[in-house]
């Protein structure tokens, strides 16, 4: 492994950094413009919610991290990742995961309009391809490849370059092409409107709010309109 601060593992850690920063940015910004929680920050949430299962994972697949990374304190939560969490995983986790979905999702539709494919079927599938090219680009060519990071042991029959430094655990991007198929299809199925499912679902739990608000004033009026004038 790396004992050294490469530029390999420079840009490693600037990706991490600058694409969860630019998307997150850019969710906050598109929340702003429409007035409501856009899907894109909702995405960005998501994804760091759930960073905490990096050290998880990595104990599961035998993932260890070259040591010349920046690392995070010793309080943080859950840091029982061989050597300690790389300090660029948290922040990362929303480029990592965002970046595939919005290619998913905006794919999946170019293609579904075009061909004029059931959307929901070409979502799903378009992010199960996309999420499964991804994981090989960059877990299996960047990351195992290059010496980002090793994965010290794969099951044997569903591995890539068995037995080797570089040798990658197919049934990783497995996983992650499962979970661009979800995120695909919440963001790029649409109802006439042009809403996605997430804005859809907030509208649900927003309208009977603004109705309630709303009825009081309904029955006066009836009332007011119905009712003789006596003076």
């Amino acid at each position: 492994m790396n004992t050294e601060l490469t530029p390999l593992l420079t840009a490693a850690v600037a990706f991490g950094w600058i694409s969860g920063i630019v998307f997150t940015v850019a969710g906050i910004y598109l929340s702003v413009r429409h007035r409501r929680m856009h899907p894109l920050l909702l995405l960005c949430i998501s994804a760091i919610s759930f960073s905490w299962i990096e050290a998880p994972y990595d104990w599961a697949m035998y993932a260890q991290f070259p040591p010349a990374l920046p690392r995070m304190p010793s309080w943080w939560p859950l840091n029982m990742t061989w050597g300690g969490l790389p300090s660029s995983v948290p922040v990362g986790y929303i480029g990592y995961f965002c970046l595939p979905a919005v290619i998913g999702a905006a794919l999946g539709r170019r293609l579904s309009a075009r061909f004029g494919w059931r959307r929901p079927i070409t979502l799903l599938t378009v992010g199960l391809i996309v999420g499964f090219c991804w994981a090989l680009v960059f877990n299996a060519g960047l990351g195992a490849r290059l010496g980002v990071f090793y994965y010290a042991y794969v099951i044997p029959g569903l591995g890539l370059f068995e037995g080797t430094l570089h040798q990658y655990p197919i049934y990783d991007a497995i996983a992650m092409a499962l979970q661009m198929m979800v995120f695909a299809y919440l963001l790029g199925r649409t109802d006439g409107e042009g809403r996605n499912l997430v804005e859809i679902w907030a509208d649900s739990k927003t309208a009977p709010a603004e109705r309630r608000r709303a009825s009081p004033c309904v029955p006066v009026r009836i009332a007011a309109s119905r009712s003789p004038v006596s003076w």
